[in-house]
Formats: structure tokens, sequence, C-alpha cells
């Protein structure tokens, strides 16, 4: 997050040099306030110094939103990653669970004998097996 916020700045000081260079309120050869002529939007009026101020806000606004468009796309796959190895560790311990010999007894009890998961006889089994359900 601070790479973002050094970008941020940058681009933000970037934005404000550039107005202030482009409205004629720093002189561009020698750095000095003020020119000999009259720059095009005065600054110290109300509008102008808005206009410059939204103008700044919305381009750090718009690097921010790239700089946490570029985390969001590099933590992702990291996600993603620890995501699988927690689906990976669950099926593991599924299978294990439904394929240890206690769970596969008591499935072949409950179909070939018609016995329940207590031990009990279901109501349809037909103890003499003469097909007549």
């Amino acid at each position: 997050m601070k790479a973002v916020g050094y970008v941020s700045c940058i681009v933000g000081g970037a934005v404000l040099c550039y107005l202030l260079l482009s409205l004629g309120v720093v002189d561009a050869v020698d750095g000095l306030p003020g020119t000999m002529q009259e720059p095009a939007i005065a600054m110290p009026t109300y509008l102008g110094f808005m206009s410059a101020m939204m103008t700044a806000v919305t381009a750090v606004l718009a690097a921010v939103a790239i700089g946490i468009g570029v985390v969001a796309f590099f933590t992702f796959g990291g996600i993603k990653d620890e995501a699988r190895k927690i689906a990976s560790e669950r099926v593991n311990e599924l299978v294990n669970e439904k394929l240890s010999d206690d769970a596969i007894k008591a499935r072949i009890d409950e179909i070939a004998f018609g016995q329940g998961p207590r031990g009990e006889l279901d109501e349809d089994f037909d103890p003499d097996d003469t097909g007549n359900r």
C-alpha cells in the first residue's frame, strides 16, 4: 500500500505542476512566480482555484484506483491458491472419512443385510428372502 501512496503523490504533484505551469502562475524558464504576461486564467479567483483542486483530486483518485486494481490483481492469485489448498485438504478429509473401514462395513451392512445405521432391521426387510416386499 505504500507504493500506491507514493504513486498517487507523484501523480498529484505532476498534475499540480502541470496546472501551475500551464496557467502561467509559475514561469517555466526561471521558476519565479508571476510572468510579464497576464496568465490565461487568473489563479487567484475562486473558480480557477476550485477547478485546479478538483482536477488534482480527480487525478489522485484515478491513480489510487489504478493502484488498488494492481494490488487486487496480484492478491487474487494468492487468494485462489489458498482456497485451492483449503479445498484440497477438505476433500482429503472427506475421502478418508467415507472410505474408512468402518464406513465401508456400515454401508455393506446397510445394503446387504437391510440394517439401518443403528443396526435395526428395515421395515421392508424380508428375512426369508422370498422377493416379496
